[in-house]
C-alpha cells in the first residue's frame, strides 16, 4: 500500500513538472505541436552512444543536448546507477521545438526507456501517450519516477529562477545556437582540388571528403544542404599556423595565421577527435587539407565572435566529414 502511494505521488509530481517544464520552454521557444505520430517516431530513435552524441539528426527530427547538459547521475542504495539524459526535439525541416527526450539508463541492465516530453501546444494525444508511458513504464522500473522526477523538477526550477536558456550577456539562448554552420563565403574544397562558397553547393555536388579510419581524402557526395536565417548570427574564429614551421634547411619560419569561422557548436577534427569550434583552445592542433595529406595547424588564437552573419549553411556529406576553408570538419 505504501509503495503504491509512492508511486502515485511521484506520478503526479513527474506530471506536474512536466506540464510547467514544458510551459517555461515553450513560452521561451518557437514551438509546434507534436502529433502522437511524431511523439512515436522520437521514440523509435535509437542514440548510438549516449555520452557522447549529444547532437544527431535522424530522418525528420533532430535531437539537441538540453543546454549541453550532461547526464543526471545517481547511486541509490541497491547499488545500481541510473542515469538521465535530456535532449531538445527539433524538426529537421524548419527547426521547429516539438518538445523533450527524456533517457533513462539503468546502469546494471544497460536498458534505456525514452519519455517524450510534448510541448505545450501538442496534440491532446501525445500528452496522453506520454502520461501512459509514465503510468506502465514507470511503476515496472524501481528508481525510475523518482529520477524523472527529480531532473524535470530541477531543470523547472532553473527556468523559473532565470538560471537556465541564458547566454553570458544575460539573453535568452536563440534557436541560432543549435544550428552548426558556415557563412555564405565560406569555401569548400571540391573533388578536383577547386573550392567555391558553400551557398553555391547543391546536393548531387562532389567534394573533398575525410576518412577517420584511413585518415586519408577521398571525393565525397553532399547528400544534404541546410541554410538558416536570422538577424545576427554569430561566428567563432581559430587562427591557424602551420604545426611544424620548417624550411627546407630547417631554419624556422614565422607563417601568416589564416582564420578559420564557424557557429562555435560546428565539431571539427582536432588531434584528441572530435571537438566543436568554441570549445577548442590555443595551442590544440586542427587539419588541413595540403597536397591530399591531412597537415596539423596549429591554434594560436582563438575568437568568440570574429564576426555576424545572417544567413548561414551547412552539408552533410556521406563521408561525415568535409574541407571548409582548407580546414577538415565533420558533418553535424
Amino acid at each position: 500500500m505504501k509503495n503504491n502511494l509512492l508511486l502515485f505521488l511521484l506520478f503526479v509530481a513527474s506530471a506536474m513538472a512536466t506540464q510547467l517544464f514544458s510551459q517555461r520552454v515553450h513560452a521561451q521557444t518557437a514551438s509546434a505541436g507534436m502529433t502522437l505520430d511524431q511523439l512515436k517516431a522520437v521514440k523509435a530513435i535509437k542514440v548510438a552512444n549516449l555520452d557522447k552524441d549529444t547532437y544527431l539528426k535522424s530522418g525528420a527530427f533532430i535531437l539537441d543536448r538540453y543546454e549541453e547538459r550532461p547526464a543526471y547521475v545517481f547511486n541509490y542504495t541497491d547499488g545500481i546507477t541510473r542515469k538521465i539524459y535530456l535532449y531538445k526535439i527539433f524538426t529537421s525541416a524548419d527547426t521547429k521545438d516539438l518538445g523533450l527526450l527524456a533517457l533513462y539508463q539503468n546502469g546494471k541492465t544497460g536498458e534505456v526507456k525514452p519519455f517524450v516530453i510534448p510541448g505545450a501546444t501538442a496534440d491532446r494525444a501525445a500528452w496522453d501517450a506520454y502520461i501512459d508511458d509514465l503510468k506502465y513504464v514507470g511503476e515496472k522500473e524501481p528508481g525510475l519516477m523518482s529520477t524523472l522526477a527529480f531532473v524535470l523538477s530541477r531543470e523547472m526550477a532553473g527556468l523559473m529562477a532565470g538560471s537556465s536558456g541564458k547566454t553570458e550577456e544575460g539573453g535568452t539562448k536563440k534557436k541560432e545556437e543549435f544550428n552548426f554552420c558556415f557563412a555564405p563565403d565560406a569555401l569548400v574544397t571540391q573533388a578536383d582540388g577547386s573550392a567555391k562558397p558553400i551557398s553555391t553547393i547543391v546536393v548531387g555536388d562532389m567534394v573533398l571528403g575525410y576518412d577517420a579510419q584511413t585518415k586519408g581524402f577521398a571525393p565525397t557526395r553532399v547528400m544534404q544542404v541546410d541554410t538558416h536565417q536570422s538577424i545576427n548570427i554569430v561566428l567563432a574564429g581559430v587562427w591557424l599556423v602551420p604545426a611544424n614551421e620548417l624550411t627546407a634547411d630547417n631554419r624556422a619560419r614565422t607563417s601568416v595565421p589564416v582564420l578559420f569561422e564557424a557557429t562555435a557548436n560546428h565539431p571539427v577534427l582536432t588531434e584528441t577527435g572530435r571537438k566543436s569550434l568554441g570549445d577548442v583552445k590555443a595551442g590544440q592542433m586542427l587539419y588541413h587539407s595540403e597536397r591530399g595529406n591531412p597537415v596539423p595547424y596549429r591554434v594560436v588564437r582563438v575568437e568568440s565572435s570574429s564576426r555576424s552573419v545572417k544567413i548561414v549553411y551547412n552539408l552533410t556529406t556521406e563521408s561525415g566529414a568535409y574541407v571548409v576553408g582548407e580546414t577538415v570538419v565533420l558533418d553535424k
